[in-house]
């Protein structure tokens, strides 16, 4: 399904907007509480980014693709060439079914290089369709190829031999970082949020202590010790809790970014894996608040 991006906005925008208010009547329907209505912006937030950034993620993925496929399709385009086609020929001829959404899209350029349209022009519309800077770099330095009249075959054939060697430099650097990612997925998911539960824990016991002792004749003995005070605990367990899980969801966010930008390069490529490092983080956190209690109270 093809659409123009202002209308696809709308669309989405009216979507989530729709979405969030139903959701909000019906809660305040239910709790007859006005508190509820206060989760309309936030719904919408939540739905308006989350569709976003799967429509992201799928054309990264589409995109990465493309990329993987470049050198085979510059290959079979330099064959062409060297066979006596003309440039907008040899990539028509190129196209394969393997190739994926480059093979639409060289298809499209074809068409509109029949129908009339520069090639040039035609294949530029090639890097709005697939947003990629690969691809892009490759379609400039092709056209700049046609434009200067070079040997586009043995332009092509390099640098389809350039995108393979970088591909492999870039493996070969994903490998080498791969115990830094490992140390990130570790510290971030499993050992920070156990830190957090055991750091509650221990407020909580504190708390106990604190409502249980009774210190009698402690004020007076150590009077002369102005700095010393002794009370309760001020601070709560619950909001303990709230900080330590808002806190690992933070972390979680940007140490996929990094795991992202370690492994492939960019940013973006992180993005799946913070569901999965935020999920990790609060299960571990309640299932080791479980444990520790347990074993407190058993043992202690």
């Amino acid at each position: 399904i093809e659409t123009e991006f202002e209308k696809f906005f709308v669309l989405l925008f009216n979507s989530s907007s729709f979405l969030s208010f139903f959701v909000s009547i019906l809660a305040l329907f239910f709790t007859k509480n006005l508190f509820s209505l206060i989760i309309l912006p936030l719904l919408f937030l939540v739905s308006f980014l989350l569709t976003l950034v799967t429509l992201n993620l799928i054309a990264d993925k589409k995109a990465r693709f493309s990329e993987e496929v470049l050198p085979d399709l510059l290959q079979l385009m330099a064959s062409n060439i060297r066979a006596g086609l003309t440039p907008d020929k040899a990539l028509a001829l190129s196209a394969r079914p393997e190739f994926g959404i480059l093979e639409k899209e060289i298809r499209n350029v074809a068409s509109k290089s029949i129908a009339g349209k520069p090639f040039e022009e035609a294949l530029l519309e090639l890097t709005k369709k697939i947003k990629s800077r690969l691809i892009e770099r490759t379609v400039n330095l092709i056209i700049e190829g046609i434009k200067k009249g070079g040997e586009i075959a043995k332009l092509l054939e390099q640098t389809a031999n350039d995108i393979r060697d970088l591909k492999t430099m870039k493996k070969e650097i994903s490998s080498q970082v791969g115990m830094y990612v490992i140390f990130i997925f570790i510290a971030t998911g499993i050992v920070s949020p156990m830190l957090f539960s055991f750091s509650t824990h221990l407020i909580d016991t504190l708390q106990t202590i604190s409502k249980e002792v009774k210190i009698e004749g402690g004020v007076t003995a150590f009077a002369q010790f102005k700095f010393l005070r002794f009370g309760t605990a001020t601070i709560s367990v619950d909001f303990v809790k709230i900080y330590a899980l808002s806190t690992s969801l933070i972390t979680s966010f940007f140490s996929s970014l990094i795991i992202g930008l370690l492994k492939e390069g960019r940013e973006k490529a992180g993005i799946k894996y913070i569901p999965i490092l935020a999920i990790l983080n609060v299960s571990i956190f309640f299932t080791s608040q479980y444990v520790i209690s347990f074993v407190s109270k058993v043992f202690l």
